[in-house]
């Protein structure tokens, strides 16, 4: 992972004499942590990164992570006790003056801790570089996303397979869940959102026990996480018949997607794409109902920095991934969002869900 730590360099410039990525425990685990070194297993609680500007890096890491650990190109020093562990950020840091720490995801209580062992440095928050670094996807994020998006793909196109009126959300959402791993992911990539009827309404609702109804919206949100990156995808059905209405919304929104999607390229301001899709909905009766950003950032994290929305300041650079997601909410009655993960290029962006987007009544 040398390059990585490189690029991380290359963006602070002078001045910084170390990077240091700490984990605390679970759910606190930096998942910068991952990207530096690459580790495909291990939870590394409580365990450490260094990096050094000429490229090398260190990793100070507990006996439960040692054998994990010995899969990454570092110099690995393994600790028994919290005392041991302390003794080795002592001596790892020794001499550095200048560190830079990822302030957006280091707990008050690791700072405290540092600070406390290595007491005579200063310390640069350098979480908005580590965050443009990772928004660039090198070749292999970049394979591992698109697998992850063929897992969710081909198990997004199943659903109508197994969808039957009566299933429970909670059902479903397992079902999914199951499928994914039988196709090679290690598992869901967040907590999925099987809606149905009214709930589809909420964008961030999360599965029960409600049952489909005929005439009723069965929107699914899911993801497969593929040697720790993720997919995340978004489809909409509909149980047994549409009404006019729900079929107008399903369209808009496919349009708006659609429309996204040829607006995207290398080069263009993120809320130009966000603008796209917006106006197309605010254009119709359903002005206002596009209640959230087109998308976000996708890669170790489902959210992994950066955004197209109205207020972000980000320009499209090749190799990002983001998602295209817009959708139209009506609460009490029901909701549509139709999402795609999207590479961008110099030419425009190369679509990673390939799941069918017409209109399916089941």
């Amino acid at each position: 992972m040398k390059s990585r730590v490189e690029r991380i360099f290359q963006q602070l410039g002078e001045g910084i004499d170390a990077v240091i990525f700490m984990n605390a425990t679970e759910p606190n685990i930096d998942l910068s942590f991952f990207y530096i070194t690459g580790a495909e297993s291990g939870i590394f609680e409580g365990c450490s990164s260094i990096i050094w500007p000429d490229g090398r890096m260190e990793l100070i890491v507990s006996e439960l992570e040692e054998t994990s650990s010995r899969r990454v190109s570092a110099e690995i020093k393994t600790f028994k006790t919290t005392e041991q562990r302390a003794e080795l950020l002592k001596e790892s840091l020794n001499g550095v003056k200048t560190l830079g720490i990822n302030g957006a995801a280091l707990t008050y209580g690791n700072l405290k801790k540092l600070k406390e062992t290595v007491p005579d440095f200063t310390e640069v928050d350098i979480s908005k570089t580590v965050e443009m670094v990772r928004m660039i996807k090198d070749e292999e994020e970049v394979e591992r996303i698109r697998k992850a998006c063929q897992i969710a793909s081909r198990v997004a196109d199943d659903i109508p397979n197994f969808l039957k009126e009566g299933m429970r959300e909670s059902e479903v959402g397992a079902e999914i869940s199951y499928r994914m791993q039988r196709l090679g992911a290690s598992g869901p990539s967040f907590d999925m959102i099987a809606a149905f009827g009214e709930n589809s309404a909420e964008p961030h609702y999360l599965a029960g026990d409600r049952p489909l109804n005929r005439g009723e919206v069965a929107l699914f949100d899911f993801g497969a996480l593929y040697r720790k990156y993720c997919s995340d995808i978004t489809r909409t059905f509909f149980a047994r018949e549409a009404s006019e209405k729900q079929e107008r919304i399903y369209e808009l929104v496919r349009d708006a997607n659609e429309l996204a999607l040829t607006t995207i390229r290398a080069g263009i301001p993120a809320k130009e794409a966000d603008a796209a899709a917006r106006e197309l909905i605010d254009s119709t009766e359903f002005k206002g109902r596009f209640i959230h950003s087109l998308g976000h950032g996708l890669g170790l994290s489902v959210h992994d920095g950066g955004s197209m929305s109205p207020v972000t300041d980000i320009v499209l650079q090749e190799n990002m991934i983001l998602t295209v997601e817009p959708g139209i909410y009506i609460p009490g009655f029901g909701g549509v969002r139709i999402e795609d993960d999207v590479r961008i290029t110099k030419e425009g962006c190369e679509v990673l869900t390939n799941a069918s987007k017409e209109l399916m009544v089941i």
